[in-house]
């Protein structure tokens, strides 16, 4: 795309420097009407081709945003379908931690009250 942008803004560059030279040369009016409306054919050729490139870019840039678009809403299908299915991976091993947690808790509160027990006897009263 930028290729052709680089080729138009030539041939626009082109047209408008030979445009100037013809008007700052010493020729006569009528040389000069002549030349003018020799190259009154090649501006509008040169229009129209920038009219084209217009609509043919405007499409390009509508289908670019419409397969964007698509693409998005797909790639976040994909992605909620994958935490999902990741979410039932890990269920049973979250449920297994969180009672290995709960064991954990248990243990450790059976070891605080024997703790606490064995402290009771062993002080001589």
């Amino acid at each position: 795309m930028n290729k052709k942008m680089l080729t138009y803004g030539l041939v626009v560059g082109g047209v408008v420097g030979a445009a100037t030279a013809l008007l700052s040369a010493p020729l006569s009016g009528k040389d000069l009407r002549k030349q003018i409306k020799e190259a009154k054919n090649e501006w509008v050729r040169i229009a129209n081709e920038f009219k084209e490139n217009a609509a043919e870019m405007k499409h390009s840039v509508a289908k670019l945003s419409k397969e964007g678009t698509e693409i998005i809403k797909e790639l976040a299908t994909d992605v909620k379908t994958v935490v999902e299915e990741w979410q039932q991976d890990i269920e049973p091993t979250k449920e297994s931690l969180q009672q290995e947690i709960k064991n954990i808790q248990q243990t450790i509160a059976d070891l605080e009250d024997k703790l606490q027990k064995g402290k009771g006897t062993n002080n001589p009263a």
